[in-house]
């Protein structure tokens, strides 16, 4: 047994093998503790930029002097809506409008869970459409409105309150019902027809 063994372990293709198994097995410790460091490095980043967001800093000033993109997809999230939600409170609805596009955009990119990702379209895509309003961006708003693909009682509704912000009173209309269509309430259908034009 000792004979066999002793034959098995000066076998060429045992030592590449075994050879090969610890080169593996150094390379994944090696790759694990840099990927290790670098998250912890980006969270630490994270961070300070968080506590950067709690100073009196304006956050123009802030969105020039900060890098706020990661790696990590959810830190950039958070931190570009931080900034964007301080801006639209310092009424600078400029750099919010443009925060919020630049989030919608990405996150329809982003892998992340669909019912998720749905909630927070529908979220930036409603302070897009808001600051639009602020904005008299007209033009913008409605090409927010004709790429989204949501289709949720809450879009509906937000397109028919920009259309008739708009004066546009038929194309509002066209919206709420659509959302009237859908499958809500009789309190909740009642309550939008209360915003229809005649």
């Amino acid at each position: 047994m000792l004979d066999q063994i002793e034959k098995f372990l000066k076998n060429k293709y045992t030592i590449f093998s075994l050879i090969g198994v610890v080169i593996l097995i150094i390379a994944l410790n090696v790759y694990s503790y840099f990927k290790t460091e670098k998250n912890e490095a980006e969270f630490l980043r994270f961070v300070e930029i968080n506590d950067a967001f709690a100073s009196d800093i304006e956050s123009a000033k802030l969105s020039n002097e900060l890098n706020l993109d990661f790696e990590n997809f959810g830190y950039e999230l958070i931190s570009k809506s931080v900034l964007a939600k301080k801006a639209v409170e310092e009424e600078n609805f400029e750099l919010a409008f443009s925060f919020y596009g630049e989030l919608y955009s990405s996150l329809k990119e982003s892998g992340i869970d669909s019912g998720t990702k749905q909630v927070l379209q529908e979220q930036f895509l409603e302070n897009i459409l808001r600051l639009a309003m602020q904005l008299e961006l007209y033009e913008s708003g409605i090409e927010y409105i004709e790429k989204s693909n949501l289709n949720s009682v809450r879009f509906f509704e937000l397109a028919g309150d920009f259309y008739k912000y708009y004066e546009n009173y038929e194309i509002a209309n066209k919206w709420y019902g659509k959302a009237i269509d859908s499958d809500i309430t009789d309190a909740q259908k009642n309550l939008i027809r209360l915003k229809l034009s005649n």
